[in-house]
């Protein structure tokens, strides 16, 4: 395997990020008094942007969405890194990532400025070349936008690049853009009916396979 471009979802993938966005969901709902959702209800939502996080978060319920979203991404901003953390193994696996001269970069549904800032404040900026989240191009993912964007400023060819995820919308992404796909089952989401290239458990196993695929 020659280097690759490895592209990599962020909420779910690299990142725990489900209590401090219950609480965000939680605070919008409560200002309209609303009973507050389980973690794991809301931890369903996500994976296809903010939008559409608070949408579902709110089904069934006459309540501006454009309103309950400005106050979610507020309470979210606010709360963006009491409990969100790596994943076990992925700062010190992405860092071995980079030294089997692999290239990384995120593409995300999160708003962009503050997917720059959980990495940023986590500490791993300067592990990928690029962070694209929502907001930074015209469509969200499943549509391939974020991966050509991505091919064109890497120069890495479709051909030696992945788009990695645990969730069926990465997968689909990876399918509209030509590209390889890897999913990640340690999550919060679900392949259905997408069929990955690569499956891994852990993100020790997705560093294992292409390091030693790299040597």
């Amino acid at each position: 395997m020659n280097k690759q471009l490895l592209i990599f979802d962020l909420d779910g993938t690299l990142i725990d990020s489900r209590s401090d966005l219950a609480t965000a969901v939680n605070l919008m709902r409560a200002d309209y008094g609303l009973a507050p959702l389980s973690a794991k209800t809301i931890s369903s939502y996500i994976g296809d942007g903010a939008h559409k996080l608070v949408e579902r978060s709110l089904r069934g319920i006459k309540i501006d969405l454009e309103s309950a979203l400005t106050r979610t991404l507020g309470y979210y901003a606010e709360h963006l890194l009491d409990q969100t953390r790596f994943y076990a193994d992925v700062e010190t696996g992405l860092k071995k990532l980079l030294a089997c001269g692999h290239t990384l970069a995120i593409l995300s549904n999160k708003p962009g400025t503050l997917s720059r800032q959980i990495i940023r404040e986590l500490e791993a900026a300067d592990f990928f070349y690029q962070i694209i989240g929502g907001g930074d191009l015209k469509n969200l993912k499943p549509a391939p936008d974020g991966i050509y964007r991505l091919l064109q400023q890497s120069g890495i060819s479709a051909s030696e690049s992945w788009m990695i995820g645990d969730h069926h919308t990465d997968l689909e992404t990876a399918h509209n853009a030509g590209i390889k796909s890897g999913f990640v089952s340690y999550g919060i989401g679900h392949p259905d009916k997408f069929s990955a290239t690569q499956t891994w458990p852990s993100f020790a196993e997705l560093v294992k396979y292409f390091c030693l695929s790299s040597l």
